[in-house]
């Protein structure tokens, strides 16, 4: 069977940034967050927290690559006075914050400090080591926690070859309570560690778990991992009047959170409050690791995009699929198709789910979600007749394309990345 040349032409632009679609480098700025301090019994006098930050990326090159650095410092406090804070002693750090007066009155507190100094400011990967030094005058605080977040620029190598981007954060979801805990409470909980750890000597940099919720009461929490006694902390609460906020930073003592693979790991956490009544109590847990980046060409393997859905107002038929771009350097990659028609009732607003008809991404010579259409170059029209996948498609209105650019083969990584400005579709009516 003869199909009809294109009698209608519809050209549809897709842009990504300047303009175009292409793989793209990893990015050259990062935040890290790593637990400086937590403490379970009530401060009244000046605590040494000593700390290494890590870099773990490549900063050559890079201009004033730290650019932001501050300590979350927070607790509940009684009394009246300061919080005085340095960084290993030395008086060009210190900051001294003055907290109201609250009288017997526990009251949560969270300040930012940043060393008005820039003394910490690393100019190459590596760890660095410090100590914070945190001072109450006039005041008690309770669950006294620390922790530093920063952001810095760095350098991508042309290739990842192990040396670069090597640490990052992540957050996890531990416990949501929508009712009171007054007793232990036991939750299950994951995460997922999907980089590649092998090699990498101690990869967790810095693991702790946040709490935070309303209590009411005078006593304590204590928490525990896998009902592990050797885990376990308990955090003081000063006795309170009227329901207050609390915020608290637990990690365990023994580490036994460790991963050394990527992969799920899964744990169980207990709070057990003590004279205590917790209300809507949520715990994250934050995580900063330090991983090994894939050897490659320099770019990821694959990316891929799926256009909007769109209307040809009527039964058609697809013609052919064509690029306007440019192949990659030094490694052409390869840019690929697929094709999605239906003849949907309302097929533009009830996408992916259809009353009549279906969606399904399919191309190749095997019409399968697995295939693509492997274009030769841009500018070349590929046939979409000449396939065993016109049935899937022709006489259908609404149409979708994805579009699979990779940087090689489309199997392993490559030096450069092929731009797609443009994506035309040929139909018929």
């Amino acid at each position: 069977m003869r199909y009809a040349r294109p009698m209608l032409i519809a050209v549809f632009l897709v842009l990504v940034g300047a303009g175009a679609i292409r793989v793209l480098a990893v990015d050259q700025m990062k935040s890290t967050d790593t637990l400086v301090y937590s403490s379970t019994a009530a401060v009244t006098s000046a605590v040494a927290a000593p700390f290494t930050l890590y870099i773990g990326d490549s900063l050559t090159g890079v201009v004033s690559p730290l650019k932001s650095i501050a300590f979350t410092v927070g607790g509940v406090y009684t009394g009246s006075g300061s919080l005085a804070i340095n960084i290993d002693g030395d008086a060009a750090t210190s900051q001294s914050f003055a907290l109201p007066s609250v009288g017997a009155t526990p009251t949560p507190f969270q300040l930012i400090y940043r060393d008005p100094s820039g003394k910490i400011n690393p100019a190459t990967a590596g760890s660095y080591s410090y100590t914070l030094n945190m001072t109450p005058a006039g005041v008690t605080v309770y669950n006294l926690s620390a922790l530093a977040s920063e952001t810095h620029r760095y350098a991508p190598a042309t290739c990842d070859d192990g040396t670069n981007e090597k640490i990052k954060t992540n957050e996890f979801l531990v416990l949501n309570a929508t009712t009171t805990i007054s007793a232990a409470t036991t939750t299950s909980f994951s995460f997922y560690i999907g980089d590649n750890l092998a090699g990498v000597v101690n990869p967790m940099k810095s693991l702790h778990f946040a709490l935070k919720g309303v209590y009411t009461g005078g006593g304590s929490i204590a928490l525990q991992i896998k009902g592990d006694a050797a885990t376990a902390q308990t955090f003081t609460l000063p006795t309170v009047t009227a329901p207050t906020t609390i915020e608290i930073i637990y990690k365990d003592p023994t580490n036994s959170i460790n991963p050394t693979s990527a992969g799920a790991y899964s744990y169980t956490i207990t709070t057990t409050p003590s004279g205590v009544t917790l209300y809507g109590l949520g715990i994250t847990l934050i995580e900063t690791h330090r991983y090994k980046p894939p050897t490659c060409g320099g770019m990821p393997i694959k990316g891929e995009l799926y256009s909007a859905v769109f209307d040809t107002a009527g039964t058609s038929t697809y013609n052919s699929i064509v690029w306007k771009g440019a192949t990659g350097t030094p490694d052409a990659g390869h840019v690929r198709f697929q094709l999605a028609a239906s003849n949907c009732a309302s097929g533009q607003t009830d996408y992916p789910t259809c009353s009549i008809g279906t969606w399904s991404f399919v191309g190749g010579a095997t019409c399968s979600s697995a295939d693509w259409f492997d274009t030769v170059a841009p500018d070349t029209p590929y046939d979409l007749q000449k396939d065993a996948c016109i049935a899937s498609w022709n006489n259908k209105r609404y149409f979708r394309y994805a579009v699979e650019i990779c940087s090689k083969d489309c199997i392993v990584a490559g030096a450069g990345s092929p731009r797609v400005d443009d994506v035309i579709v040929n139909w018929s009516p």
